[in-house]
Protein backbone atom coordinates (compact mmCIF):
# COMPACT_ATOMS: atom_id res chain seq x y z
CA UNK A 1 0.00 0.00 0.00
CA UNK A 2 2.58 1.92 1.08
CA UNK A 3 4.38 1.54 -2.54
CA UNK A 4 1.44 2.47 -4.04
CA UNK A 5 0.84 5.42 -2.24
CA UNK A 6 4.69 6.79 -2.77
CA UNK A 7 3.96 5.87 -6.71
CA UNK A 8 0.73 7.81 -6.89
CA UNK A 9 2.45 10.91 -5.03
CA UNK A 10 5.39 10.94 -7.85
CA UNK A 11 3.14 10.97 -10.06
CA UNK A 12 1.55 13.61 -8.77
CA UNK A 13 4.28 15.79 -8.41
CA UNK A 14 6.05 15.03 -11.70
CA UNK A 15 2.77 16.36 -13.33
CA UNK A 16 2.67 19.25 -11.09
CA UNK A 17 6.27 19.99 -11.71
CA UNK A 18 6.09 19.47 -15.75
CA UNK A 19 6.34 23.31 -17.44
CA UNK A 20 3.28 25.11 -18.49
CA UNK A 21 3.87 27.22 -21.40
CA UNK A 22 2.70 30.40 -22.28
CA UNK A 23 3.60 32.72 -25.62
CA UNK A 24 5.99 34.93 -23.23
CA UNK A 25 8.05 31.57 -21.43
CA UNK A 26 8.04 29.26 -24.43
CA UNK A 27 11.69 29.41 -26.14
CA UNK A 28 11.90 30.50 -29.51
CA UNK A 29 15.06 29.74 -31.36
CA UNK A 30 15.03 31.47 -34.26
CA UNK A 31 15.42 34.54 -32.26
CA UNK A 32 19.28 33.31 -31.12
CA UNK A 33 19.14 31.16 -35.31
CA UNK A 34 16.96 31.64 -37.93
CA UNK A 35 17.95 27.94 -39.02
CA UNK A 36 16.06 27.23 -36.06
CA UNK A 37 12.33 27.29 -36.08
CA UNK A 38 11.18 24.35 -33.74
CA UNK A 39 10.62 24.67 -30.54
CA UNK A 40 10.97 21.74 -28.70
CA UNK A 41 11.64 22.14 -24.63
CA UNK A 42 10.55 19.34 -23.21
CA UNK A 43 12.78 16.84 -25.80
CA UNK A 44 9.46 15.14 -26.87
CA UNK A 45 10.90 15.13 -30.88
CA UNK A 46 14.14 13.33 -31.62
CA UNK A 47 16.83 15.73 -32.90
CA UNK A 48 16.93 13.90 -35.80
CA UNK A 49 13.43 15.09 -36.62
CA UNK A 50 13.82 18.23 -35.22
CA UNK A 51 17.09 18.87 -37.50
CA UNK A 52 14.45 17.52 -40.32
CA UNK A 53 11.83 20.08 -39.87
CA UNK A 54 14.12 23.16 -39.56
CA UNK A 55 15.39 21.93 -42.88
CA UNK A 56 12.17 21.58 -44.58
CA UNK A 57 10.67 24.62 -42.79
CA UNK A 58 14.12 26.42 -43.54
CA UNK A 59 13.94 25.77 -47.36
CA UNK A 60 10.11 26.89 -47.25
CA UNK A 61 10.77 30.54 -46.09
CA UNK A 62 13.59 30.65 -48.95
CA UNK A 63 11.71 29.64 -51.62
CA UNK A 64 8.19 31.18 -50.56
CA UNK A 65 8.47 33.42 -47.74
CA UNK A 66 6.33 31.51 -45.38
CA UNK A 67 8.17 31.86 -41.78
CA UNK A 68 7.17 28.93 -39.48
CA UNK A 69 7.21 28.51 -35.24
CA UNK A 70 6.47 24.80 -34.82
CA UNK A 71 5.89 24.39 -30.39
CA UNK A 72 5.89 20.92 -29.62
CA UNK A 73 5.22 21.08 -25.62
CA UNK A 74 3.66 19.11 -22.93
CA UNK A 75 1.48 21.71 -21.87
CA UNK A 76 0.28 25.23 -22.75
CA UNK A 77 -1.54 27.92 -20.30
CA UNK A 78 -5.30 26.96 -20.75
CA UNK A 79 -4.82 23.82 -22.80
CA UNK A 80 -6.16 25.45 -25.81
CA UNK A 81 -3.51 25.49 -28.90
CA UNK A 82 -5.97 27.70 -31.14
CA UNK A 83 -5.80 30.70 -28.06
CA UNK A 84 -1.83 29.67 -27.57
CA UNK A 85 -1.34 30.37 -31.34
CA UNK A 86 -3.44 33.19 -31.56
CA UNK A 87 -1.63 34.65 -28.80
CA UNK A 88 2.08 33.61 -30.08
CA UNK A 89 1.14 35.59 -33.43
CA UNK A 90 0.33 38.46 -31.83
CA UNK A 91 3.15 38.32 -29.64
CA UNK A 92 6.33 38.09 -31.95
CA UNK A 93 4.41 39.27 -35.46
CA UNK A 94 5.52 35.68 -37.67
CA UNK A 95 5.51 36.00 -41.50
CA UNK A 96 6.30 39.39 -43.11
CA UNK A 97 4.21 42.50 -43.61
CA UNK A 98 4.28 42.94 -47.06
CA UNK A 99 2.72 38.58 -47.15
CA UNK A 100 1.26 38.01 -44.17
CA UNK A 101 2.63 34.56 -44.71
CA UNK A 102 3.40 33.28 -40.91
CA UNK A 103 2.54 29.48 -40.06
CA UNK A 104 2.02 28.38 -36.10
CA UNK A 105 1.77 24.50 -35.73
CA UNK A 106 1.27 23.61 -31.77
CA UNK A 107 1.06 20.45 -30.48
CA UNK A 108 0.72 19.56 -26.59
CA UNK A 109 0.58 16.36 -25.93
CA UNK A 110 -0.61 15.93 -22.35
CA UNK A 111 -3.40 19.10 -23.21
CA UNK A 112 -4.06 16.65 -26.01
CA UNK A 113 -4.38 19.70 -28.00
CA UNK A 114 -3.17 20.49 -31.65
CA UNK A 115 -3.59 23.53 -34.15
CA UNK A 116 -2.19 24.49 -37.70
CA UNK A 117 -2.34 28.41 -38.21
CA UNK A 118 -2.24 30.18 -40.95
CA UNK A 119 -1.30 33.77 -41.47
CA UNK A 120 -3.50 36.28 -43.62
CA UNK A 121 -1.92 36.16 -46.95
CA UNK A 122 -1.54 32.40 -46.57
CA UNK A 123 -5.06 31.63 -45.54
CA UNK A 124 -5.59 31.17 -49.87
CA UNK A 125 -2.56 28.50 -50.48
CA UNK A 126 -3.92 26.84 -46.97
CA UNK A 127 -7.69 27.41 -46.63
CA UNK A 128 -9.05 25.69 -43.40
CA UNK A 129 -10.31 22.83 -45.05
CA UNK A 130 -6.86 21.95 -46.61
CA UNK A 131 -5.65 22.28 -43.18
CA UNK A 132 -8.12 19.99 -41.56
CA UNK A 133 -7.51 17.57 -44.33
CA UNK A 134 -3.60 17.39 -43.21
CA UNK A 135 -4.61 17.06 -39.61
CA UNK A 136 -6.89 14.39 -40.64
CA UNK A 137 -4.62 12.57 -42.66
CA UNK A 138 -1.24 13.23 -41.46
CA UNK A 139 -1.40 14.05 -37.90
CA UNK A 140 -4.38 12.35 -36.10
CA UNK A 141 -3.51 8.70 -36.64
CA UNK A 142 -0.11 9.32 -35.28
CA UNK A 143 -0.95 12.02 -32.24
CA UNK A 144 -3.45 8.57 -31.17
CA UNK A 145 -0.54 6.16 -30.79
CA UNK A 146 1.55 9.08 -29.37
CA UNK A 147 4.02 8.82 -32.47
CA UNK A 148 4.73 12.53 -32.18
CA UNK A 149 8.18 12.40 -34.59
CA UNK A 150 5.42 11.17 -37.43
CA UNK A 151 2.93 13.03 -36.96
CA UNK A 152 4.85 16.56 -37.16
CA UNK A 153 7.06 14.95 -39.86
CA UNK A 154 4.18 13.96 -42.46
CA UNK A 155 2.55 16.99 -41.89
CA UNK A 156 5.39 19.67 -42.35
CA UNK A 157 5.71 17.19 -45.21
CA UNK A 158 2.52 17.75 -46.83
CA UNK A 159 2.20 21.27 -45.81
CA UNK A 160 5.48 22.42 -47.90
CA UNK A 161 3.91 20.67 -51.41
CA UNK A 162 0.64 23.09 -51.34
CA UNK A 163 3.19 25.58 -50.60
CA UNK A 164 5.19 24.45 -53.49
CA UNK A 165 2.29 24.86 -55.39
CA UNK A 166 1.46 28.06 -55.39
CA UNK A 167 3.59 30.19 -57.69
CA UNK A 168 1.95 33.48 -56.55
CA UNK A 169 4.01 33.10 -52.94
CA UNK A 170 7.69 35.14 -53.06
CA UNK A 171 10.85 33.70 -51.35
CA UNK A 172 11.96 35.75 -48.75
CA UNK A 173 16.04 35.07 -50.62
CA UNK A 174 13.37 37.44 -53.72
CA UNK A 175 13.04 40.49 -50.64
CA UNK A 176 16.80 39.94 -50.15
CA UNK A 177 17.98 39.79 -53.40
CA UNK A 178 17.05 43.71 -53.26
CA UNK A 179 19.45 44.01 -50.29
CA UNK A 180 22.19 42.30 -51.86
CA UNK A 181 21.93 45.00 -54.61
CA UNK A 182 21.96 47.73 -52.57
CA UNK A 183 24.83 46.36 -50.50
CA UNK A 184 27.04 45.53 -53.52
CA UNK A 185 26.35 49.27 -55.33
CA UNK A 186 27.81 50.93 -51.52
CA UNK A 187 30.40 47.94 -51.97
CA UNK A 188 31.39 49.29 -54.96
CA UNK A 189 31.23 52.68 -54.49
CA UNK A 190 32.72 52.44 -51.48
CA UNK A 191 36.07 50.67 -53.20
CA UNK A 192 35.98 53.46 -56.00
CA UNK A 193 35.91 56.39 -53.72
CA UNK A 194 39.50 53.74 -52.23
CA UNK A 195 40.83 53.20 -55.56
CA UNK A 196 40.50 57.10 -56.39
CA UNK A 197 41.86 58.20 -52.97
CA UNK A 198 44.92 55.98 -53.66
CA UNK A 199 45.63 57.10 -56.74
CA UNK A 200 45.21 60.75 -55.39
CA UNK A 201 47.60 60.01 -52.87
CA UNK A 202 50.17 58.42 -55.12
CA UNK A 203 49.43 61.67 -57.48
CA UNK A 204 50.26 63.88 -54.92
CA UNK A 205 53.43 62.87 -53.26
CA UNK A 206 54.67 62.68 -57.10
CA UNK A 207 53.56 66.29 -57.43
CA UNK A 208 55.97 67.05 -53.94
CA UNK A 209 58.72 65.34 -55.84
CA UNK A 210 58.58 66.86 -59.22
CA UNK A 211 58.66 70.35 -56.92
CA UNK A 212 62.12 72.04 -57.89
CA UNK A 213 62.94 74.86 -54.56
CA UNK A 214 65.40 76.38 -57.20
CA UNK A 215 63.01 78.10 -60.04
CA UNK A 216 59.57 76.77 -58.17
CA UNK A 217 58.55 74.80 -61.31
CA UNK A 218 57.32 71.00 -61.15
CA UNK A 219 59.94 70.30 -63.34
CA UNK A 220 62.04 67.68 -61.18
CA UNK A 221 62.20 64.40 -62.63
CA UNK A 222 64.71 61.39 -61.31
CA UNK A 223 67.41 60.63 -63.29
CA UNK A 224 68.76 57.71 -61.64
CA UNK A 225 68.00 55.72 -58.39
CA UNK A 226 69.56 52.18 -56.21
CA UNK A 227 68.84 50.62 -53.17
CA UNK A 228 70.93 49.75 -50.29
CA UNK A 229 69.76 46.15 -48.20
CA UNK A 230 70.89 46.29 -44.20
CA UNK A 231 69.57 42.77 -43.35
CA UNK A 232 70.58 43.38 -40.01
CA UNK A 233 68.16 45.97 -39.10
CA UNK A 234 65.52 44.95 -41.61
CA UNK A 235 65.88 48.35 -43.94
CA UNK A 236 65.87 48.60 -47.47
CA UNK A 237 67.14 52.63 -48.38
CA UNK A 238 66.56 53.91 -51.44
CA UNK A 239 68.45 56.44 -53.05
CA UNK A 240 66.83 58.81 -55.71
CA UNK A 241 68.43 61.45 -58.24
CA UNK A 242 66.17 64.15 -59.49
CA UNK A 243 66.77 66.99 -61.83
CA UNK A 244 65.05 70.11 -62.64
CA UNK A 245 64.59 70.61 -66.50
CA UNK A 246 64.28 73.99 -66.13
CA UNK A 247 67.30 74.96 -63.91
CA UNK A 248 69.13 72.08 -63.76
CA UNK A 249 69.02 72.19 -60.31
CA UNK A 250 69.68 68.58 -58.85
CA UNK A 251 68.37 66.86 -55.01
CA UNK A 252 68.76 63.29 -54.00
CA UNK A 253 66.34 61.66 -52.09
CA UNK A 254 66.86 59.16 -49.19
CA UNK A 255 63.84 57.11 -47.74
CA UNK A 256 63.96 53.57 -45.70
CA UNK A 257 61.48 50.69 -45.95
CA UNK A 258 60.71 48.13 -43.52
CA UNK A 259 61.39 44.73 -45.22
CA UNK A 260 59.42 42.81 -42.78
CA UNK A 261 56.06 45.27 -43.86
CA UNK A 262 56.56 45.18 -47.66
CA UNK A 263 54.00 42.95 -50.03
CA UNK A 264 51.06 45.20 -49.51
CA UNK A 265 49.53 44.05 -46.06
CA UNK A 266 48.02 47.50 -45.40
CA UNK A 267 45.89 46.94 -48.78
CA UNK A 268 45.08 43.18 -47.84
CA UNK A 269 43.75 45.03 -44.30
CA UNK A 270 41.84 47.44 -45.87
CA UNK A 271 40.21 45.19 -48.21
CA UNK A 272 39.41 42.53 -45.43
CA UNK A 273 37.51 45.95 -43.70
CA UNK A 274 35.89 46.99 -46.82
CA UNK A 275 34.52 43.44 -47.97
CA UNK A 276 34.19 41.47 -45.44
CA UNK A 277 31.06 42.65 -44.04
CA UNK A 278 29.62 42.21 -47.57
CA UNK A 279 30.96 38.65 -48.85
CA UNK A 280 30.70 37.23 -45.38
CA UNK A 281 27.25 37.45 -45.61
CA UNK A 282 24.68 34.47 -45.13
CA UNK A 283 24.49 33.43 -41.81
CA UNK A 284 20.57 32.42 -42.36
CA UNK A 285 21.17 30.26 -45.26
CA UNK A 286 24.61 29.07 -44.98
CA UNK A 287 25.18 27.66 -41.85
CA UNK A 288 23.44 29.82 -38.79
CA UNK A 289 24.55 31.36 -36.04
CA UNK A 290 23.05 34.50 -36.46
CA UNK A 291 20.06 35.28 -34.76
CA UNK A 292 16.16 35.73 -37.00
CA UNK A 293 13.78 38.49 -36.37
CA UNK A 294 10.48 38.17 -37.34
CA UNK A 295 8.57 40.57 -39.75
CA UNK A 296 5.27 41.86 -38.40
CA UNK A 297 2.67 39.53 -40.06
CA UNK A 298 -1.04 39.06 -38.82
CA UNK A 299 -3.22 36.29 -38.35
CA UNK A 300 -6.87 36.55 -38.79
CA UNK A 301 -7.94 32.77 -37.47
CA UNK A 302 -7.33 30.54 -40.56
CA UNK A 303 -6.27 27.13 -40.15
CA UNK A 304 -7.76 24.22 -38.55
CA UNK A 305 -6.96 22.05 -35.32
CA UNK A 306 -8.80 20.26 -32.10
CA UNK A 307 -7.80 18.02 -29.49
CA UNK A 308 -7.01 14.34 -30.21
Amino acid sequence: MKKVLFLCTMLLTTTLLAATYTPDNLPIPYLQDKTQYVSNPDGILSQTTVDSLNLWLGQMEASHGVQTVLAVVERIEGGEAYDFSMALGRKYGIGSKEQNTGLIIVLATEDRAYYILTGRGLEGTLPDAICKRIENNQMLPYLRDGEWDEAMLNSVRAITKYVDGDDSLVGSSDFEDDDDTGALIAFVVCMAIGVGLVFLGAWYEERKKSYCPSCHKHKMKKISGYTTKNKILGVLTHHDTYRCSNCQFTKELHWDENLNNRGGSGGAAAGSALGGSFFGRGGGFGGGGFGGSFGGGSFGGGGAGGHF
